[in-house]
Parts: C-alpha cells; sequence; structure tokens
C-alpha cells in the first residue's frame, strides 16, 4: 500500500474520529465570555516553530506567559493542519482569536465569514521543494492537501511536471521518502525531520506562504498590540540565518538554497 493511500486511508479515520468527538463524546467549556486571553492557532509547519521561538521570548522574560497587559494574556493551540476543518472552525467557534493560515485559506476564512481580517502576511518562501535526482526530471509532484496556490506554482514553475497529487500534510513525508512521487513541495519544516534529501527553493520569486488571520475586535487591545511586539522581535532573530541553522540544523548549501523570509508586523500607531 503507497503512501497516498495510505493518507487516504488515515485521513477518512479521522473524520470518522473527528464525527464522534464532535457529536458523541462531552465536550469540554466554552472559553469565559470574560476570558482576556488570546489564544493563537499554529499548524504543525514552520508557524509553530515560530509560536515556540515567541513564547520562549515570553519565559526568557520571566513570564509564564505574556503577563505585561495583566493576567496571562496569551496562549496558543495546535491545529495540525491550518487546511484542516478543525482549523478553520476553530478560528469560527471563538476557540482561539487569531491564527496563522495560508494564503488560500486566509482568503477563504475573511471572504466568507464577517468580523475577520487578514492582518497582514507574516512568511514567505515557507515551503521548499524536496527532489531525488534534478528539478527537471519530476514528473509526478506533490502539494500540501488544498494548497491551490502551491498547484498554480507548480504549474508555472515546472510545466514539464505530469502530475500533481494532492497529499495531507502529515503523509507527504512518506509519499517524498517512499519515492511514490519525484518531488515533493512541503512546508519547510517537514524538511527538517528529513535532513538527508536534496532540497532546494520552490521559486526564484517571492510569495507569501502564511498571513495571520484575526477576529476584528482583537486588534486594539493591549494583549494584541504585545503579541506584536514579541512577534516582530522573533521574526527579526529567525531571519538570521544562523540562528535558523543553530535551531533546526540543516547544512550550510540548504539554507543557502531556500529563501525563507519572516515578514515585520505593523504595531500600534505604525504604518
Amino acid at each position: 500500500m503507497n503512501a497516498m493511500k495510505r493518507g487516504a486511508i488515515f485521513l477518512s479515520a479521522a473524520l470518522v474520529l473527528g464525527l464522534l468527538l464532535a457529536f458523541v463524546l462531552p465536550r469540554e467549556g466554552k472559553r469565559p465570555a470574560d476570558d482576556e486571553t488570546l489564544v493563537v492557532g499554529v499548524g504543525d509547519d514552520i508557524t509553530g516553530r515560530l509560536m515556540e521561538q515567541i513564547l520562549q521570548r515570553y519565559e526568557a522574560d520571566g513570564q509564564e506567559g505574556l503577563t505585561h497587559a495583566g493576567g496571562e494574556d496569551l496562549d496558543s493551540y495546535l491545529f495540525i493542519d491550518c487546511c484542516s476543518n478543525a482549523g478553520q472552525w476553530s478560528l469560527l467557534t471563538q476557540d482561539i482569536d487569531l491564527g496563522f493560515y495560508c494564503s488560500h485559506i486566509s482568503m477563504a476564512i475573511v471572504n466568507q465569514s464577517e468580523g475577520f481580517s487578514i492582518y497582514s502576511p507574516v512568511v514567505m518562501n515557507g515551503e521548499v521543494l524536496g527532489y531525488w535526482t534534478d528539478p527537471e526530471d519530476i514528473r509526478t509532484m506533490a502539494i500540501p492537501m488544498k494548497r491551490e496556490h502551491l498547484a498554480e506554482l507548480v504549474r508555472e514553475e515546472y510545466p514539464w511536471v505530469e502530475s500533481i497529487e494532492e497529499v495531507s500534510s502529515t503523509s507527504i513525508l512518506y509519499a517524498f521518502g517512499d519515492q511514490q512521487v519525484d518531488g515533493a513541495v512541503m512546508d519547510i519544516a517537514r524538511a527538517f525531520q528529513m535532513p538527508e534529501y536534496q532540497y532546494t527553493r520552490v521559486c526564484d520569486q517571492d510569495y507569501v506562504s502564511y498571513c495571520l488571520v484575526v477576529r476584528d475586535e482583537i486588534v486594539d487591545t493591549p494583549q494584541f498590540q504585545t503579541f506584536l511586539k514579541y512577534y516582530n522581535e522573533t521574526a527579526e532573530a529567525l531571519n538570521d540565518k544562523a540562528n535558523l541553522q543553530a535551531l533546526y540544523g540543516m547544512d550550510d548549501a540548504f539554507w543557502d538554497s531556500v529563501n525563507l523570509k519572516f515578514l515585520y508586523l505593523p504595531e500600534a500607531g505604525q504604518e
């Protein structure tokens, strides 16, 4: 059984489990109405790694969480994949207040639901191309599911690719590692798990991988402004290749070939 079939079976099982959790098993209570903690949704991807570093900065300031605006102001919520139903529902049901989403899903959320905005792009060039021999030899390409923007990018940059296979973000490493495909476009954090293979940037021009989507009512809160401050400090540190390599490994050739960028987010009073 190949990796893509295993991925399909896994997704079917996950759907059944999700329905059981939603409709059969008891739920946890909703967040209290007076809870001022900002909950940030992140994926099991480079945005999750970003959030880990943000939280470490809070702790380095001697806080168990962000307390500068009074109380514990910030928490995180892992939804594994921003394109999953759980990733989108968590924002719409206010289980989270803001989250990092791929550009395709970010647009879908704000176009289909009132009260949400894309605050800003946050990560550019957040994917890498894994390949076996040469990118020009790729005929079958795996991409994460529901990433239509990546499918369009592959069609433009690799016109010789004959088949684009959508694979769950949790299965794409297996599809690539088992050589079920000739190449794979994957989140850069996936490459950290398989450093022995060949990787390069997806394309030469910059493109947006992830955006910050927020509930409109939180933008003027002191908690959100403090979050932005810590985010920007973290982004500045992670834009240093030496810091990235110290945190996540990979050789010099890898970091020279990719073009990962964390973007600055405007704070209060700035444009």
